[in-house]
C-alpha cells in the first residue's frame, strides 16, 4: 500500500468517525430504536474505489475508533469483524459496475445481525418482524444509492491525485 494510499485510509475511517458521530441523531423510522448507519457506506466506497486492503482498513480502524468514542455502544464493538469483511467484499467487487458493487452493504449488514444475535444485542426472532425488515430494506435502499452516487464522483478525482 502506497503513502498515499495509507493517507486515503486515514482520511477516510475518520469521516467515517465523523459520521458516526452524526448518523446517532438520525432514527431509522421504520426500527424504534435504530439508526441509519450512513457512515457504513464509507467504508464501502473505500472498498469500490482503493481495493481490498483499503477497505478492510477503513472498516476496521474507522469502526473501532468510533466504537471506543462517546457514540460508541455495544452495537459498534459488534460490528467490527463484519465492517472489516465488508470492506474487503466491496474491494473484490470493485471491477464491477457500481450499483452491483454498491450491494455489497448488503454483506455488512446481514453479518452486523449475525453478530448482534451472537452477542445477545438483537433477539433472532425480532429479525423476521416485518417492520425490522421493512426498515432494513430502507436503509440498504438510501445506502446503495448514496454508494452509486458517490463512488463514480470520486474515482475521477482519487485517480487525478
Amino acid at each position: 500500500m502506497s503513502t498515499r494510499q495509507i493517507a486515503y485510509v486515514a482520511v477516510l475511517a475518520a469521516l467515517y468517525v465523523v459520521l458516526g458521530q452524526v448518523v446517532r441523531f438520525i432514527p431509522n423510522p421504520m426500527v424504534p430504536g435504530a439508526i441509519i448507519a450512513l457512515n457504513m457506506v464509507v467504508v464501502v466506497i473505500t472498498g469500490l474505489i482503493l481495493g481490498p486492503a483499503a477497505g478492510a482498513l477503513v472498516g476496521l480502524v474507522g469502526t473501532l475508533v468510533n466504537a471506543a468514542s462517546p457514540a460508541g455502544n455495544p452495537f459498534e464493538w459488534a460490528a467490527v469483524i463484519p465492517h472489516t469483511i465488508m470492506g474487503i467484499s466491496a474491494g473484490l467487487a470493485r471491477r464491477a459496475p457500481v450499483v452491483l458493487g454498491a450491494l455489497t452493504i448488503i454483506v455488512g449488514h446481514a453479518l452486523n445481525i449475525v453478530a448482534f444475535i451472537i452477542a445477545g444485542l438483537l433477539p433472532a426472532n425480532q429479525v423476521t418482524a416485518t417492520v425490522f425488515s421493512a426498515g432494513l430494506a430502507l436503509e440498504i435502499v438510501i445506502d446503495v444509492v448514496v454508494i452509486s452516487i458517490v463512488v463514480p464522483l470520486l474515482r475521477p478525482l482519487l485517480r487525478a491525485a
